[in-house]
Protein backbone atom coordinates (compact mmCIF):
# COMPACT_ATOMS: atom_id res chain seq x y z
CA UNK A 1 0.00 0.00 0.00
CA UNK A 2 1.34 3.93 -0.12
CA UNK A 3 0.97 6.15 2.63
CA UNK A 4 1.76 9.70 2.18
CA UNK A 5 3.64 11.77 4.99
CA UNK A 6 3.68 15.08 5.72
CA UNK A 7 6.93 15.64 7.63
CA UNK A 8 7.01 16.91 10.99
CA UNK A 9 9.71 18.19 13.93
CA UNK A 10 8.73 19.54 17.24
CA UNK A 11 12.36 19.16 18.57
CA UNK A 12 13.09 22.49 20.82
CA UNK A 13 16.54 23.25 22.73
CA UNK A 14 14.33 22.06 25.82
CA UNK A 15 13.29 18.79 24.42
CA UNK A 16 14.26 15.50 26.21
CA UNK A 17 15.03 13.86 22.75
CA UNK A 18 14.08 14.15 19.07
CA UNK A 19 10.54 15.09 18.60
CA UNK A 20 9.46 13.85 14.82
CA UNK A 21 6.65 11.21 14.17
CA UNK A 22 7.63 10.93 10.30
CA UNK A 23 10.83 9.06 10.44
CA UNK A 24 9.69 6.66 13.10
CA UNK A 25 6.22 6.46 11.06
CA UNK A 26 8.38 5.98 7.74
CA UNK A 27 10.88 3.38 8.85
CA UNK A 28 7.87 0.92 10.57
CA UNK A 29 5.69 1.23 6.98
CA UNK A 30 8.85 0.22 5.08
CA UNK A 31 9.78 -2.58 7.51
CA UNK A 32 6.33 -3.63 7.16
CA UNK A 33 6.71 -3.69 3.14
CA UNK A 34 4.74 -0.40 2.51
CA UNK A 35 5.61 2.45 0.03
CA UNK A 36 5.58 5.86 1.67
CA UNK A 37 5.07 8.98 -0.39
CA UNK A 38 6.45 12.13 1.13
CA UNK A 39 3.62 15.03 0.62
CA UNK A 40 4.09 18.92 1.40
CA UNK A 41 0.87 20.42 2.75
CA UNK A 42 1.64 23.45 2.06
CA UNK A 43 1.58 23.10 -1.91
CA UNK A 44 -1.92 24.27 -3.61
CA UNK A 45 -1.62 20.70 -5.45
CA UNK A 46 -1.78 18.51 -2.47
CA UNK A 47 -5.10 16.78 -3.48
CA UNK A 48 -3.25 15.93 -6.64
CA UNK A 49 -0.32 14.42 -4.38
CA UNK A 50 -2.40 12.28 -2.65
CA UNK A 51 -4.00 10.83 -5.23
CA UNK A 52 -3.28 7.11 -5.61
CA UNK A 53 -2.79 7.11 -2.04
CA UNK A 54 -3.92 4.12 0.68
CA UNK A 55 -3.37 6.71 3.81
CA UNK A 56 -2.24 9.93 4.93
CA UNK A 57 -0.08 10.85 7.80
CA UNK A 58 0.03 14.15 9.37
CA UNK A 59 1.63 15.21 12.94
CA UNK A 60 -0.27 18.93 12.82
CA UNK A 61 0.61 20.87 16.08
CA UNK A 62 -0.62 23.45 17.89
CA UNK A 63 0.80 26.03 15.49
CA UNK A 64 -1.52 28.90 13.77
CA UNK A 65 -0.07 27.71 10.70
CA UNK A 66 -0.90 24.09 11.01
CA UNK A 67 -4.40 24.70 12.30
CA UNK A 68 -5.58 26.79 9.34
CA UNK A 69 -4.26 23.77 6.86
CA UNK A 70 -5.40 20.45 9.14
CA UNK A 71 -8.99 21.99 9.63
CA UNK A 72 -9.67 22.49 5.86
CA UNK A 73 -7.84 19.82 4.57
CA UNK A 74 -8.23 16.73 6.63
CA UNK A 75 -12.06 16.54 6.66
CA UNK A 76 -11.85 16.65 2.76
CA UNK A 77 -9.40 14.04 2.72
CA UNK A 78 -10.79 11.75 4.80
CA UNK A 79 -14.68 12.10 4.06
CA UNK A 80 -14.70 13.33 0.52
CA UNK A 81 -11.30 11.31 -0.70
CA UNK A 82 -12.05 7.85 1.18
CA UNK A 83 -8.40 8.32 1.83
CA UNK A 84 -7.48 6.52 5.57
CA UNK A 85 -6.41 9.60 7.66
CA UNK A 86 -4.45 9.64 10.97
CA UNK A 87 -5.02 11.52 13.06
CA UNK A 88 -8.63 10.81 11.92
CA UNK A 89 -11.41 13.53 12.60
CA UNK A 90 -12.88 11.94 15.23
CA UNK A 91 -9.27 11.68 17.08
CA UNK A 92 -8.54 15.60 16.26
CA UNK A 93 -11.31 17.83 15.23
CA UNK A 94 -11.51 19.48 18.79
CA UNK A 95 -7.67 19.80 19.40
CA UNK A 96 -5.88 22.48 21.51
CA UNK A 97 -9.28 24.08 21.27
CA UNK A 98 -10.47 24.20 25.51
CA UNK A 99 -14.17 25.73 24.57
CA UNK A 100 -14.74 22.46 22.05
CA UNK A 101 -13.19 20.03 24.55
CA UNK A 102 -15.49 21.59 27.12
CA UNK A 103 -18.86 20.70 25.03
CA UNK A 104 -17.34 17.51 23.91
CA UNK A 105 -16.86 16.09 26.94
CA UNK A 106 -19.87 16.79 28.95
CA UNK A 107 -21.85 15.20 25.76
CA UNK A 108 -20.31 12.71 25.91
CA UNK A 109 -20.50 12.04 29.98
CA UNK A 110 -17.10 12.45 30.21
CA UNK A 111 -16.34 13.62 34.07
CA UNK A 112 -14.27 17.32 33.69
CA UNK A 113 -14.04 19.88 36.43
CA UNK A 114 -17.16 21.88 36.05
CA UNK A 115 -16.82 24.46 33.34
CA UNK A 116 -18.18 27.84 32.08
CA UNK A 117 -18.09 29.26 29.08
CA UNK A 118 -19.93 32.57 28.69
CA UNK A 119 -20.10 34.53 24.98
CA UNK A 120 -21.74 37.66 26.40
CA UNK A 121 -20.23 40.54 28.34
CA UNK A 122 -23.24 41.31 30.72
CA UNK A 123 -23.47 37.54 31.56
CA UNK A 124 -20.73 36.91 32.28
CA UNK A 125 -20.14 39.83 34.39
CA UNK A 126 -23.27 38.46 36.22
CA UNK A 127 -22.07 35.49 36.36
CA UNK A 128 -18.82 36.42 38.01
CA UNK A 129 -20.29 38.02 41.37
CA UNK A 130 -21.84 34.64 42.75
CA UNK A 131 -18.25 32.58 41.17
CA UNK A 132 -16.55 30.55 43.74
CA UNK A 133 -12.52 31.40 44.18
CA UNK A 134 -10.00 31.01 42.84
CA UNK A 135 -11.18 30.07 39.41
CA UNK A 136 -9.24 29.02 36.37
CA UNK A 137 -9.15 31.14 33.32
CA UNK A 138 -8.01 29.74 30.38
CA UNK A 139 -7.66 30.96 26.68
CA UNK A 140 -9.16 27.85 24.29
CA UNK A 141 -5.85 27.55 22.92
CA UNK A 142 -2.55 26.28 24.92
CA UNK A 143 0.03 24.12 25.37
CA UNK A 144 2.32 22.84 28.32
CA UNK A 145 0.45 25.22 31.04
CA UNK A 146 0.52 28.47 28.23
CA UNK A 147 -2.72 30.75 28.37
CA UNK A 148 -3.84 29.23 31.57
CA UNK A 149 -3.72 31.12 34.91
CA UNK A 150 -5.59 31.63 37.98
CA UNK A 151 -7.94 33.98 39.63
CA UNK A 152 -7.87 34.22 43.05
CA UNK A 153 -10.47 36.63 43.94
CA UNK A 154 -13.67 38.79 42.27
CA UNK A 155 -11.67 41.88 40.93
CA UNK A 156 -8.83 39.41 39.23
CA UNK A 157 -11.97 37.39 37.18
CA UNK A 158 -13.74 41.07 36.68
CA UNK A 159 -10.32 42.05 35.34
CA UNK A 160 -10.22 39.09 32.64
CA UNK A 161 -14.13 39.64 31.64
CA UNK A 162 -12.98 43.11 30.63
CA UNK A 163 -9.78 42.35 28.70
CA UNK A 164 -11.48 39.43 27.02
CA UNK A 165 -14.69 40.83 25.97
CA UNK A 166 -13.42 44.99 25.05
CA UNK A 167 -9.99 44.80 24.60
CA UNK A 168 -9.04 41.07 22.78
CA UNK A 169 -6.25 39.48 24.20
CA UNK A 170 -2.95 37.94 22.01
CA UNK A 171 -1.99 35.31 25.11
CA UNK A 172 -2.26 35.37 28.81
CA UNK A 173 1.61 36.27 29.68
CA UNK A 174 1.17 39.99 28.18
CA UNK A 175 -1.13 40.82 30.75
CA UNK A 176 0.20 38.16 34.12
CA UNK A 177 3.58 38.83 33.31
CA UNK A 178 5.73 40.96 35.99
CA UNK A 179 5.34 44.93 34.80
CA UNK A 180 9.52 45.10 33.86
CA UNK A 181 8.87 41.80 31.80
CA UNK A 182 5.55 43.41 29.75
CA UNK A 183 7.46 46.97 29.66
CA UNK A 184 10.37 45.43 27.78
CA UNK A 185 7.84 42.93 25.13
CA UNK A 186 5.89 46.12 24.91
CA UNK A 187 9.35 48.06 23.59
CA UNK A 188 10.59 45.49 21.63
CA UNK A 189 7.26 45.56 19.58
CA UNK A 190 7.33 49.43 19.02
CA UNK A 191 10.63 49.37 18.14
CA UNK A 192 9.91 46.61 15.45
CA UNK A 193 7.11 48.46 14.21
CA UNK A 194 9.41 51.79 13.77
CA UNK A 195 12.38 50.04 12.45
CA UNK A 196 10.86 47.41 10.41
CA UNK A 197 7.14 48.53 9.47
CA UNK A 198 5.95 45.41 11.41
CA UNK A 199 4.60 43.78 14.61
CA UNK A 200 7.52 41.96 16.61
CA UNK A 201 5.97 37.94 16.66
CA UNK A 202 2.51 39.70 15.75
CA UNK A 203 0.20 37.17 16.91
CA UNK A 204 -1.99 35.77 14.20
CA UNK A 205 -5.28 35.19 17.07
CA UNK A 206 -7.12 37.47 19.06
CA UNK A 207 -9.18 35.76 21.75
CA UNK A 208 -11.88 38.16 22.52
CA UNK A 209 -15.63 37.69 23.00
CA UNK A 210 -15.80 34.96 25.42
CA UNK A 211 -14.31 33.89 28.48
CA UNK A 212 -13.59 30.35 29.66
CA UNK A 213 -13.74 29.53 33.70
CA UNK A 214 -13.06 26.44 35.50
CA UNK A 215 -13.20 25.27 38.66
CA UNK A 216 -10.46 25.10 40.79
CA UNK A 217 -9.47 21.38 41.86
CA UNK A 218 -7.79 21.54 45.13
CA UNK A 219 -5.40 19.15 46.68
CA UNK A 220 -3.58 17.98 43.11
CA UNK A 221 0.47 17.87 43.94
CA UNK A 222 0.46 16.23 40.48
CA UNK A 223 -1.88 15.60 36.97
CA UNK A 224 -1.97 11.78 35.70
CA UNK A 225 -1.10 12.07 32.03
CA UNK A 226 -2.63 9.05 30.50
CA UNK A 227 -2.07 8.43 26.52
CA UNK A 228 -4.10 5.90 25.03
CA UNK A 229 -3.47 4.34 21.68
CA UNK A 230 -5.82 1.84 20.69
CA UNK A 231 -5.43 -0.99 23.26
CA UNK A 232 -2.44 0.77 24.63
CA UNK A 233 -2.08 3.06 27.53
CA UNK A 234 1.58 5.13 28.86
CA UNK A 235 0.98 6.56 31.84
CA UNK A 236 2.83 9.22 34.13
CA UNK A 237 2.80 11.73 37.12
CA UNK A 238 3.41 15.13 36.55
CA UNK A 239 4.11 16.88 39.33
CA UNK A 240 3.05 20.85 39.59
CA UNK A 241 5.70 23.54 38.68
CA UNK A 242 7.51 24.79 42.13
CA UNK A 243 4.67 28.01 43.80
CA UNK A 244 2.16 27.18 40.82
CA UNK A 245 -0.67 24.67 40.59
CA UNK A 246 -0.09 23.65 36.87
CA UNK A 247 2.23 20.83 36.07
CA UNK A 248 1.32 20.56 31.79
CA UNK A 249 4.73 21.36 30.33
CA UNK A 250 6.88 20.60 33.54
CA UNK A 251 10.08 17.98 33.09
CA UNK A 252 9.52 16.54 37.02
CA UNK A 253 7.77 13.15 36.65
CA UNK A 254 6.99 9.93 37.91
CA UNK A 255 6.76 7.22 35.30
CA UNK A 256 6.87 4.55 38.04
CA UNK A 257 3.62 2.38 36.70
CA UNK A 258 3.67 1.06 41.02
CA UNK A 259 2.69 4.68 41.79
CA UNK A 260 -0.12 5.39 38.87
CA UNK A 261 -3.25 5.23 39.88
CA UNK A 262 -5.61 2.82 38.45
CA UNK A 263 -8.54 4.66 38.54
CA UNK A 264 -7.24 7.36 35.94
CA UNK A 265 -5.89 5.00 33.55
CA UNK A 266 -9.06 3.03 33.62
CA UNK A 267 -11.38 6.54 32.98
CA UNK A 268 -8.33 6.95 30.06
CA UNK A 269 -10.08 4.05 28.64
CA UNK A 270 -13.37 5.08 29.05
CA UNK A 271 -13.09 8.07 27.58
CA UNK A 272 -11.28 6.77 24.03
CA UNK A 273 -13.48 4.79 23.59
CA UNK A 274 -16.52 6.88 24.35
CA UNK A 275 -15.07 9.28 21.66
CA UNK A 276 -13.67 6.60 19.04
CA UNK A 277 -10.03 7.77 19.11
CA UNK A 278 -6.90 6.62 17.90
CA UNK A 279 -4.48 8.75 19.66
CA UNK A 280 -5.89 10.67 23.10
CA UNK A 281 -3.90 12.06 25.67
CA UNK A 282 -5.91 13.09 29.26
CA UNK A 283 -5.07 15.06 31.60
CA UNK A 284 -6.46 14.08 34.67
CA UNK A 285 -7.03 15.54 38.61
CA UNK A 286 -8.21 13.63 41.70
CA UNK A 287 -10.95 15.60 43.53
CA UNK A 288 -11.92 13.31 46.59
CA UNK A 289 -12.65 9.45 45.01
CA UNK A 290 -13.42 11.09 41.56
CA UNK A 291 -11.43 11.72 38.45
CA UNK A 292 -12.03 14.42 36.17
CA UNK A 293 -9.86 14.97 33.06
CA UNK A 294 -9.42 18.37 32.27
CA UNK A 295 -7.75 18.74 28.70
CA UNK A 296 -7.37 16.68 26.10
CA UNK A 297 -5.10 16.43 23.27
CA UNK A 298 -4.77 13.82 20.34
CA UNK A 299 -0.58 14.41 20.22
CA UNK A 300 2.41 14.95 22.67
CA UNK A 301 5.87 14.39 22.38
CA UNK A 302 6.64 11.02 21.46
CA UNK A 303 10.18 10.30 23.64
CA UNK A 304 8.30 11.34 26.85
CA UNK A 305 5.96 8.14 26.09
CA UNK A 306 9.10 6.10 25.55
CA UNK A 307 10.48 7.01 28.83
CA UNK A 308 7.76 4.67 30.45
CA UNK A 309 9.11 1.76 31.19
CA UNK A 310 6.34 -0.27 29.72
CA UNK A 311 2.45 -0.23 29.16
CA UNK A 312 -1.31 -1.35 30.21
CA UNK A 313 -3.11 -3.17 27.28
CA UNK A 314 -6.96 -3.88 27.28
CA UNK A 315 -7.77 -7.54 26.88
CA UNK A 316 -11.07 -9.23 27.75
CA UNK A 317 -9.84 -10.08 30.78
CA UNK A 318 -8.89 -6.43 32.02
CA UNK A 319 -5.58 -4.81 32.02
CA UNK A 320 -2.38 -6.36 31.53
CA UNK A 321 1.03 -4.92 32.20
CA UNK A 322 3.61 -4.99 29.46
CA UNK A 323 7.24 -4.50 29.81
CA UNK A 324 9.30 -3.14 27.76
CA UNK A 325 9.52 0.53 25.84
CA UNK A 326 7.69 1.73 22.82
CA UNK A 327 7.69 4.52 20.67
CA UNK A 328 4.03 5.95 20.46
CA UNK A 329 4.66 5.81 16.45
CA UNK A 330 4.85 2.11 16.35
CA UNK A 331 1.45 1.67 18.23
CA UNK A 332 0.07 4.01 15.66
CA UNK A 333 1.64 2.56 12.09
CA UNK A 334 0.56 -0.90 14.12
CA UNK A 335 -3.29 0.39 14.35
CA UNK A 336 -3.23 2.59 11.20
CA UNK A 337 -2.05 -0.82 9.44
CA UNK A 338 -5.02 -2.87 10.64
CA UNK A 339 -7.49 -0.07 9.26
CA UNK A 340 -6.04 0.28 5.90
CA UNK A 341 -5.76 -3.45 5.76
CA UNK A 342 -9.80 -3.68 6.80
CA UNK A 343 -10.52 -0.82 4.18
CA UNK A 344 -8.61 -3.11 1.18
CA UNK A 345 -10.80 -5.90 1.77
CA UNK A 346 -13.86 -4.35 2.00
CA UNK A 347 -12.79 -2.87 -1.72
CA UNK A 348 -13.75 -5.69 -3.12
CA UNK A 349 -17.61 -6.73 -4.70
CA UNK A 350 -17.34 -8.47 -0.91
CA UNK A 351 -16.12 -6.89 2.04
CA UNK A 352 -14.62 -9.73 4.21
Amino acid sequence: MIIAIHPDDFTTPRSAGRDASAPLWTQHLTAAGHHVRQVDVTRADILNQLRGCDGFMWRHGHLPHHRQIARRLLPVVEREMGIAVYPDQNTCWHYDDKVTQNYLLTAAGIPTPETWVWFDYDQAMDWIESAKFPLVIKLWNGTASQNVCLAKDLPAAKKWVHRLFKIGVANMDEWSSPPVKTFYRRLRRAGSILLKGHFYNRPWELHKNYILAQEFIEGNAFDTRVVVIGRRAFAKRRWNRPGDFRASGNSQVDNNPANIDMGAVHLAFRAAERLGTQSLALDILRSGDEFLVSEISYTYPSFAQYACPGHWEMTPDGLMWTEGRMWPEEAQVEDFLVRLESQHRCRGPVCV
